[in-house]
C-alpha cells in the first residue's frame, strides 16, 4: 500500500533539513597544497582537520555543494563493527583480523571524542547501545555467535531470548536479538557540519562545488583537475566512498553504490516512542537487505532499508519501507511520513574496508553501512600515517579486489538481488 503522508511531506533529508552547514572558504581555489583530498564527506573532512592541525597546507574539494552526500544522509548510527566478528575477522586474516576489530572500536572512541565533551560538535550524542535482532530462526547462530566473539574479547554484549525480546522492542517479528552495548547515535548532518567548521577553523581550505576531472600523478607531484582549476601537491588523498567516478577509474572498478532509503515519521507521542523501543537502542535485522531504525533527537521514528538492487526512486522506497515498518510495528499503522530520501553506500567485494594508493593518489573507501565511525577514524587515521604519527590502518593490509565484470553491474545486480531477497524470505 501507499505510505500515508503528512500535509506537509517531502523528499528531503530530515537531517539535513535541520542543519545549516557552513560556507565554503571564501576567494579563489588555491593553485598547491601539502595534500588535496578529493571529497568533503566525514572522511575527507576529518583528514584535513587531522592534517591542518598538524601543520600541512590542505585543500579540499568537493563536487556537490557541502553537506550534500552520505555523509549527512545516513541513520546516524554509531556502530563499532565490520560484517564480521572480531574471532570470526582473526580466522581469516590473523593479527591483521584482530588489529581490524580493535581498530574499529578506537574510530568509535575518535567519533564520541569529537562529539562530546565541554568542546565537543553539537550533533546530538547519545550511547543507547544496539539491538541485533534475528528475522527468522536460521538467524539464531547468527545473533548468538555475535554475542559469544564479542564477550570473548571484552565487549559488552548479551542475547535477549524470544520471550524476553519485548522489553527491547515492541514488536512480534524477531526471534531473538543480541545487544551491543557499545554504539552511538548522533544527527549526522550536525556532525557533518561541524567537522567541517572544525577544519576550516584549523586551516583547511574547503571548496565545495568543484568537481574533479582528473589526477594527473608523477613521483613526488600530483596535479588535481578541477572545474575551477589545478591544484598541485605531493600527496592526494580520495575521500569519495560511494561518490567515486571516473576521475579515478582504478578505484571505481572497486567499489560499487548500493543505494539505500530512510522515511521518518511525525513526531511520536511518548507513549508510542516507548512502544516501539523501550530503550531506544540502534535497531538492525539480520537480512541480506536489512532494515534499520532508530529514534530520531526531535522523537521521530527513521526506518531505513531497500527492497532489493533493481533500479527504484524514493517514492518507490517509501511505499515499500512503510508496508516494511508497519509489519515490524503494527502500532505505526496510520502515522504519517514527513520526509523520505536515499544515498549510497559503498560497498566492496569482501564487504570490509580498505585503504591503499591507487595511480599514486591515496585513498580510504569501503565501510559498507558501517561508516559513521569508521570512515570518519579511516580519514584520520590516513592522516596520521602521511604525517609520519601513525601506522596505515589494518585493512591496508588486505588485497582490495575489483568488483566482477563492473561495466556490466546494471545488467546482472537485479538477478543478485532476486537471490538475495529470496534468502531473506526462508
Amino acid at each position: 500500500m501507499s505510505a500515508v503522508l503528512s500535509d506537509d511531506y517531502t523528499e528531503r533529508c530530515l537531517w539535513q533539513e535541520q542543519v545549516t552547514p557552513p560556507e565554503r572558504t571564501p576567494g579563489p581555489l588555491p593553485d598547491h597544497a601539502d595534500v588535496v583530498v578529493v571529497g568533503a564527506g566525514l572522511c575527507g573532512l576529518a583528514a584535513a582537520d587531522t592534517l591542518a592541525r598538524r601543520g600541512r597546507s590542505v585543500v579540499v574539494v568537493e563536487r556537490e555543494p557541502l553537506g550534500w552526500g552520505a555523509s549527512s544522509r545516513n541513520g546516524g548510527m554509531v556502530i563499532p563493527e565490520l560484517k564480521a566478528g572480531p574471532l570470526t575477522l582473526e580466522r581469516r586474516y590473523g593479527p591483521v583480523g584482530r588489529r581490524m576489530h580493535t581498530e574499529v572500536v578506537e574510530a568509535f572512541g575518535y567519533v564520541r571524542d569529537l562529539a562530546s565533551g565541554d568542546e565537543g560538535i553539537d550533533c546530538s550524542w547519545a550511547e543507547p547501545g544496539m539491538l541485533l535482532v534475528a528475522h527468522s530462526t536460521r538467524h539464531l547462530d547468527t545473533v548468538r555467535g555475535l554475542a559469544q566473539e564479542l564477550t570473548a574479547v571484552g565487549e559488552a554484549a548479551h542475547v535477549v531470548e524470544r520471550n524476553e525480546l519485548h522489553t527491547e522492542i515492541g514488536s512480534d517479528a524477531f526471534v531473538a536479538g543480541v545487544v551491543v552495548e557499545r554504539t552511538g547515535s548522533v544527527q549526522p548532518a550536525a556532525l557533518h557540519a561541524g567537522l567541517a567548521r572544525r577544519a576550516m577553523a584549523a586551516g583547511a581550505v574547503v571548496h565545495d562545488r568543484t568537481a574533479v576531472r582528473s589526477l594527473r600523478s608523477r613521483p613526488g607531484r600530483h596535479e588535481v583537475v578541477t572545474t575551477r582549476g589545478v591544484v598541485r601537491a605531493p600527496e592526494v588523498m580520495v575521500a569519495t566512498n560511494a561518490a567515486v567516478d571516473r576521475a579515478v577509474p582504478e578505484l571505481q572498478r572497486r567499489v560499487l553504490p548500493v543505494g539505500s532509503y530512510i522515511i521518518a515519521t511525525e513526531v511520536l507521542p511518548d507513549d508510542v516512542a516507548r512502544s516501539v523501543l523501550p530503550t531506544g537502542r540502534m535497531v538492525f535485522d539480520t537480512r541480506n537487505f536489512l532494515a534499520y531504525w532508530r529514534l530520531t533527537p526531535d522523537g521521530r521514528l527513521a526506518y531505513g532499508g531497500r527492497r532489493d538492487m533493481d533500479p527504484t526512486d524514493v517514492a518507490d522506497a517509501r511505499d515499500f519501507l512503510y508496508d516494511q515498518m508497519v509489519a515490524v510495528h503494527p502500532q505505526l499503522a496510520g502515522v504519517r511520513i514527513t520526509h523520505a530520501w536515499g544515498g549510497n553506500v559503498a560497498m566492496t567485494l569482501d564487504r570490509l574496508p580498505h585503504v591503499g594508493r591507487v595511480d599514486g593518489a591515496w585513498y580510504a573507501t569501503g565501510c559498507n553501512g558501517s561508516g559513521v565511525a569508521l570512515n570518519t577514524w579511516l580519514g584520520h587515521r590516513l592522516a596520521e600515517s602521511l604525517c609520519g604519527d601513525a601506522p596505515l590502518p589494518a585493512c591496508s593490509e588486505i588485497t582490495h579486489r575489483r568488483i566482477p565484470f563492473h561495466p556490466l553491474r546494471s545488467a546482472y545486480l537485479p538477478w543478485v538481488g532476486r537471490y538475495l531477497s529470496f534468502e531473506d524470505r526462508r
